[in-house]
Parts: C-alpha cells; structure tokens; sequence
C-alpha cells in the first residue's frame, strides 16, 4: 500500500511538472510594434485613421482577398463564407485595437500595444480555438491604406515575443477632397480608393470598401504606385468618374471637377449612319471590370460593379435625347429598354446586354460645348432563307433570334439572349419556302428555325427547332445571308412527317420533357428534344372508372424518315430504359404514339369536400397523407398512409369524433399531436417524451365545463394520434392520450381526482436531463410528458394511481467534462393525498437530494412490501424510508 500511494505521488508530481512546462511553453507575452508612415505628424495620423483593428484567427483564409472578392464583402469585415462553405464553422476569429502612439523613441508614431500582457499566446489560441503548437495568423487592415498587413505567431518558449512591422514607413499620403460640382460647391459622393476592390450600386444598397466623400479622405500609399480610384457623385446629372495617379514622394491632392465636366448627349446611329435621339429607356453610367475571384455561378459579381443601375440621368438636350455631365476619358454608359427616333425603315434595336440593356464605351473629349455621342449602332442583317419542299409547313415554320453573352453583359456566363428579328417576306415558290428576314446583327447572332403547331386541338409542342450562327466575329463587313436547308442541318422536307405523341397531362405538369433520338442513316444521328409545357388552359378533367381516367395531351412533332426512340422525363435525370420506346417512321406512315395510364398511379383524395390529386412516374406501394386543421372552433386530424396501385386510385378521408370528459376540479388545454416515434442505431423503433411546449392553436375547457363538444375533435379514421392534454399548472405535465385508427367515435376520461406532489431524483439531485423518457400513466396507451420548467425543480403534480418510467438520464459532468449517459427503468404507484419522492437512480440507497431549506435525506431504513425490514434492496418492490421522515417506493428489476 506504502509503495502504490508512493508512486501516485510521483506520478502527479511528473505530470504537474509537464502541464507547468506546457503552460510556459504558450504563455508568452507579445508585442505588437507598427511604424507609422515617416514624415507625417501624430495629429494628421489620428485625424486620418485614429486607432486600428488587429484581427487574430487560426487560419490564414483571411489573407486572401479573392475570397472577399468572389463574395462581395468589405474588407474590413473578419472573412466569412456567404456560400456556407462546410470548413468555415472551423474559422474562428478575434478582434482588437491598436492604439496610436505619439513617439516610438524616436521621434516616429507608431500602433501597438503598451501592456505586454494584453495579448498572450494562450488566450489567443483560446479565443480561436486554435491548436497547441500551432501558429496564430493575424491581419491589419484600414480602408486608409493600400496593403493589408499580414503575419503569424510561432509557438516558442520565449517568455515575450515582439512583433516589428515597418512596412508603412515608406508610405505617402494622397488626400482624396470632395468633388466639385458644376457650380463651385461640394457635391456629396462616394469613393472607390482602388478600382480593384469597391462595389457601388449608387448610392443604394451595400457598398462594400466604398467610403463617404463628404469630406477629405486620406489613403497611404507607396511611390511609384498606380493608385486607381473612382468617383461617384450623388447627382442625377453627374456621370461617376474613374481615373489613376502615380504616388509621388510628396503628399499629393486630389480634387474632382466637375466644372470642367462636358455636356454629354446621347444617341443610337440607325443603319443610314444618323444620330437617332433616345426618348425613353433608362440611362445611367456604368464603370464595370471583371476582377479576380468572380464567380458568376454563385450570383456575387464580385468586386468591380459600380453605379450599375445606380443614379438614372435626368437632363435632356433640346431634341429630347438623353444626356449627362462627364468629365473627359473613356466612360461606360448604359441604357435599357429605350426608345428612339428614326426614319430608318430596317431599325433594329442593338440590344447586347441581357435583360434588355444597352452597353457602350465612348470618348468623351475636352468641350466647352455639348458633344454627341453614339452608344450603339443598329447593324440590320438582311437574310433570305429557301426552304425546299417546305410549302405544307408554311404556317407552321417561324423564325426567332438570339446570342448568348457573358458578364458584364449578363449576370452569369453564357446566357441566351434575345436578338432583334422580324420578318419582311414570306412566299411560296413551288414546293419551296423563301422567307426573308432582318436580324440585328451588332453581337454573335444565331438565326433560329422553329415550328409551332399553334393551340388548336390539344397540340402544344414546339415541334421542330433548330439554329444557324450567321456569323462569328461582329464586324464582318457583310449585311446579307443566303442560306438553305443545309445551314440548319436539316433532312429535306419531304422526308419529314408529323408524328402524334399521346402524354398523360400530369407528367407535363411535372416539368416532363419529350426527347427523342432517330438515326437518318448508318452515319448520320439526329436529336430532338421538345420543350413541351402543359396547357395553362386546359379544362379536361378526370374519367375514373374508364380506361383512360387521365387526361391526355397530344405532341405533334415533324420527324425524317427512319428509325426512331423516344421517352418522356425530366431534364437532367437518368432516363429509365424501360420507358424508351421505338418505331421506324416510313415516307407514308401517319403515326400516333401513346404513353398508357398503367405505367403511372393517379390518387385524388376528397377530404372535407375538396379534391386533391397527386400523380406518380413510379408507382409507389403507400401515400402519405397528412392534414391538420383548426377552424371555427374545431381540430381537424388526418395523418393517413394510403395504399396506391397502377392506374387510378381514390380515397374519401372520413372522420370519426373524440370526446373529452373530466371532472371540475381543473380547467385544460387540449390539442393533437402526431406520435413520437424515433429509430435506435440497431434499427429498433422507440418512442420519446422528454417534453412538450404548448402550440398556438387548442381549444380549452373551462374549470366548471365538465365534457368537449361532441364535434370539437375530428380525427380521420385511418389515423393514429395523440390527443394532448395540460392543466396548465406550473409543475403539471401534459397527457398524450394515443388513439388509434377506428371507425367508430371515442370517448376520453382524464382528470378525475386531484393531483398529488411528486418530487424526482438522481443520486440524490435534481434531474439533469433526459436523452430519452417514456413515462406512461396505468398503461401505454397515456404517456406523461413533462413541461420543459421540469428540468428546474425536478417535480411533477401527478394524479394517484400506478406509473411506469423508462429512459435515458443524459448531462455533462462538470469535473470531466465527459457527456454521461444512465438508463434507467422504474414502477411506481402514487397514493391520494400523499406527496411522493422518487429517485431514478438505480442504487436505492444513494442519498437523495433534500429541499434547499434542509440537511440532505439520507436513506434510514429498508423494508419489503410485507413490512419486514430488509438490510438491503431486495428485485421487486421496495420501501426505503429517509431520515427526513419521507417514505419512498423503489423497484429494483
């Protein structure tokens, strides 16, 4: 024993030796020391910057400024991914100021801290859930500066650290003044210090690393750097103005004038080469750049998007055109939906941005006087198209226009875009189609060749589609096209025939897509996919009891001759072999191709008067179907698994009444809950109540009422629920009263006797908590679920009678740390007008815990159900009375 007790001793004298080495290993203190930029006084320091934010985390992602780019946030903000990226909720950060200080010793201000305990090693990693022996990363950043500072701590065993930085020693300072407007006085604007990093919507919206041009704005950068900024005025007249200045060795001034701005006007050129003047639209200034980081697929457009569809210009010029004041260079300009003056009779609106927007890039030159600009100009393709033995498809073939374009002209890369396109011609010669078309020709076009059996009968498809890039390179010098049915890789006419497709109407109601593969000849395939939409006005309606209860649509789609495949799914999935379909299309054949009921299920459900239908590719083996209602005073219930068979099913949800009976010694609250069943690790079904919280919608009944009205409580036959019911005291639990599928009406006996005090214990405490409970009252058809003020006193006011209690005791011990984990299963029966303490702890003769205002109970004796005392516990039950006087029942299984 002598020996053991020894090599305790030793043993912890070695680890607390260990832990005091760790501990000094992390405990060191730091010291932060940044110079600040030479030459310039503590004063002009404070005025311009003041104190700074020093930022601590454990991870360097923070160093990146792409991730702020790609989602748009302001530099000064910790690093955060909007995205929800699964590794961020491991980033951890922490935050504090940098004083500034007058003298370093030397005569230079410097930023940092001056109690070198104000940052220690250990307290930071704590802060940040950083890793022993692992470095702590750090930045400083300020809108006033053009770099950001960055560095890590090293773990050492060093008892201070300092922290030099003197990287701003060499840094100049160029003050940003606010911009001057036409008549000499201050104009409120917002500036962008580096066009690399700003984002402005006008003065609308968030405007992350933007600042405030009211007043003088200082930025530190280095000689010989190119410091691009941007400038945007709060004006309806003023364009925003982007420009760049060489850092000098000298404090350098900058003053936007708009006094010197020009008086833009702004017109389209039609294709006769005249200034037409833009009437109507919205014109606004643009200064756009893609930038490092941008992700178009998550929807930021990451940093760059200035004063798009910001400040809308409201000057015009004495035709009506639109105009703006811009100071010279080169300026974005951007005009949607306009409209214009012209005699043009081939006009076309240009449109080369998505949404219908214009974009253009002009000079605009040094003026006293109002210059004309040209934003766009309309490039009229004329196109004449000769379809052989197209004549019977005359009134079915159409054509359309479109692009597709890339940020900034879209919000997301490669974007179909609408084309300016109409028709001047269309004649029959022969058997052949001529159809002469002009198309806005300013972008990439591609000329679209569809057909589109119209709404007559139930024919929706479109049935034919197919395409030609006219060109690619937007100034190709030539304005006129001949093309055939070869430029839109087509079969000739008179090997295409019309071919009927029978759909049920639901799968297009589902976003369900015709697709179709043929093969022309041994090396040659040929793809169809129809874009098929159900009708908005379809009125056909359900046939039950026929051999097609589901109304159907008809798909005409023109097909060559030859051998074909088709299926009907959705777009993107995995098409299911088995609903491929073929045939062989024969230069006579008329066909019809039809999808049957029997390999789809349709249920319509009536309940409380109102159809509901539900449709299936897959026949399923159940529908689950769920209502819950609470109207005029009533609870409507149906939680029903509806067996489904091929083809059509219905089911009509019929109700059955519950009735609530009590005696007056208690007013309730009564509601309906679905049951509570949870699945174990090993599979197993299981139910749990560890607590109820009371809903917004109940019904009550009154202290003196003494049964519910009989039609209060509609539960569908096919269900199995819950019917809860709370006395509404603070220690009463609720009843969930299951009541299973019946067609016949019920009634419910609850509260006929009073209710008797009954404290819980674990070894000797209150109850920490239950990871599981399924407590029931007299049998498991009533379970007792207790209210979540429980937890605080460890009481429930329960009515006499025989109680059984199961579960799981759950906590986190406060000297491990370790989550404990204690099942537990008791009986008990609580006698009338005798207050009861039970302890859930499975040694019976652990000390119970006592009322705060007492000594703790201590078990004194230990009798059997027939009175003999017992020295210990015996399986069964058992009756151990306390010191305090108190009697409690055990049962040991």
């Amino acid at each position: 024993m002598k020996l053991t007790n020894h090599l305790r001793r030793v043993l912890a004298a070695t680890l607390f030796g260990l832990g005091c080495h760790t501990a000094a290993l992390h405990a060191q203190n730091i010291m932060l020391h940044l110079d600040a930029p030479q030459g310039i006084d503590a004063q002009t320091l404070a005025a311009d910057i003041g104190t700074l934010k020093i930022t601590f985390s454990n991870s360097k992602d923070f160093f990146d400024t792409s991730l702020y780019a790609a989602n748009t946030l302001d530099l000064g903000s910790d690093y955060y991914n909007e995205g929800g990226s699964s590794k961020d909720k491991y980033h951890k950060y922490y935050s504090r100021e940098l004083t500034l200080n007058a003298d370093d010793g030397n005569g230079n201000a410097w930023w940092g801290n001056t109690n070198k305990i104000e940052f220690k090693f250990d307290n930071l990693r704590r802060y940040v859930s950083g890793r022993t022996d692992q470095p702590i990363y750090y930045r400083i950043y300020s809108p006033h500066f053009s770099r950001i500072i960055t560095g890590q701590i090293d773990p050492t065993d060093a008892e201070e650290v300092t922290l030099h930085h003197t990287e701003l020693t060499q840094a100049r300072r160029v003050a940003f003044m606010p911009p001057v407007g036409r008549d000499g006085n201050a104009v409120p604007a917002i500036l962008a210090p580096d066009l690399r990093i700003g984002t402005c919507n006008g003065f609308r919206g968030y405007n992350p690393n933007m600042q405030d041009l009211t007043e003088p704005f200082a930025r530190y950068a280095y000689k010989g750097d190119t410091l691009r900024y941007l400038v945007v005025p709060n004006s309806s007249e003023l364009a925003l103005h982007a420009d760049s200045i060489v850092v000098t060795d000298t404090t350098t001034c900058v003053t936007t004038d708009y006094r010197k701005a020009v008086e833009c006007r702004f017109y389209i050129t039609d294709s006769q080469g005249q200034l037409c003047p833009v009437t109507n639209g919205q014109l606004a200034s643009v200064y756009y750049k893609l930038q490092p980081g941008f992700k178009s697929d998550t929807g930021f457009r990451g940093y760059g998007d200035y004063n798009f569809g910001g400040n809308i210009f409201e000057p015009t010029a004495p035709d009506g055109t639109h105009a703006a004041y811009a100071l010279p260079g080169r300026q974005t300009f951007q005009l949607r939906m306009p409209t214009v003056q012209t005699t043009d009779p081939d006009f076309l609106m240009p449109y080369n941005a998505d949404g219908g927007y214009i974009l253009g890039e002009v000079t605009i030159p040094a003026s006293t006087e109002p210059v004309s600009l040209s934003i766009a100009k309309s490039k009229p393709l004329r196109v004449t198209t000769t379809l052989a033995d197209a004549a019977p498809y005359a009134d079915h073939l159409q054509f359309s226009a479109h692009t597709y374009v890339n940020p900034p002209y879209s919000w997301a890369d490669d974007t179909k875009m609408s084309v300016e396109c109409k028709e001047v011609s269309r004649q029959i010669k022969g058997n052949d189609l001529v159809v002469t078309t002009l198309v806005e020709g300013s972008t990439w076009p591609i000329l679209a060749l569809n057909a589109q059996y119209g709404a007559q009968s139930d024919t929706i498809a479109s049935v034919l589609s197919t395409y030609c890039s006219l060109y690619s390179d937007p100034f190709d010098p030539r304005t006129e096209f001949s093309l055939t049915l070869k430029n839109f890789h087509l079969p000739p006419f008179s090997k295409l025939h019309p071919v009927k497709f029978i759909v049920p109407c639901h799968l297009l109601q589902q976003g369900e897509e015709l697709y179709i593969h043929g093969q022309l000849s041994v090396a040659e395939d040929w793809r169809c996919s129809t874009f098929a939409t159900h009708h908005e006005g379809c009125a056909k309606s359900l046939n039950p009891g026929t051999a097609t209860p589901v109304p159907h649509d008809t798909l005409t789609v023109i097909l060559p001759e030859g051998n074909h495949e088709w299926c009907v799914g959705k777009k993107g999935e995995k098409l299911d072999s088995a609903n491929i379909h073929t045939f062989t299309l024969g230069a006579t054949d008329t066909l019809t191709q039809t999808i049957y009921d029997r390999e789809f299920a349709l249920l319509r459900v009536n309940c409380l008067g109102a159809d509901s239908i539900y449709v299936y590719n897959k026949v399923p083996a159940w529908h689950h179907y769920c209502q819950s209602k609470f109207t005029k005073g009533r609870f409507y219930y149906a939680d029903e698994a509806i067996p489904l068979r091929p083809g059509y099913n219905e089911r009509t949800i019929t109700w059955r009444e519950a009735k609530l009976q009590k005696d007056t010694l208690y007013s309730l609250s009564y509601w309906l809950e679905a049951p509570i069943t949870y699945v174990d690790e090993d599979g197993s079904y299981y139910t749990s109540y560890t607590y109820f919280s009371h809903p917004d919608n109940y019904l009550s009944l009154e202290k003196l009422q003494t049964a519910t009205p009989d039609s209060a409580i509609c539960i569908s036959t096919g269900s199995r629920v819950n019917l809860a019911v709370y006395t509404r005291g603070t220690f009463d639990p609720a009843r969930f009263i299951t009541i299973n599928p019946s067609e016949a009406d019920t009634t419910v006996a609850v509260y006929t006797q009073k209710t008797v005090r009954v404290n819980f214990f674990y070894k000797g405490g209150i109850v920490p908590g239950f990871e599981r409970l399924n407590m029931c009252y007299g049998n498991e058809q009533t379970h007792i679920v207790p209210h979540s003020r429980f937890y605080r006193r460890s009481r429930m006011d329960l009515e006499p009678g025989h109680y059984t209690m199961s579960g799981v005791v759950a906590y986190e011990d406060d000297n491990t740390g370790y989550y404990v984990t204690t099942p537990f299963s008791i009986a008990f029966d609580i006698e009338a007008n005798h207050p009861t303490t039970i302890e859930l702890c499975p040694d019976p003769t652990a000390v119970a815990a006592a009322p705060a205002d007492s000594a703790p109970a201590k078990a004194a004796a230990c009798y059997a159900p027939d009175g003999r005392r017992i020295s210990t516990p015996q399986p069964g039950l058992n009756i151990i009375k306390m010191t305090d006087g108190t009697v409690r029942k055990v049962i040991v299984k």
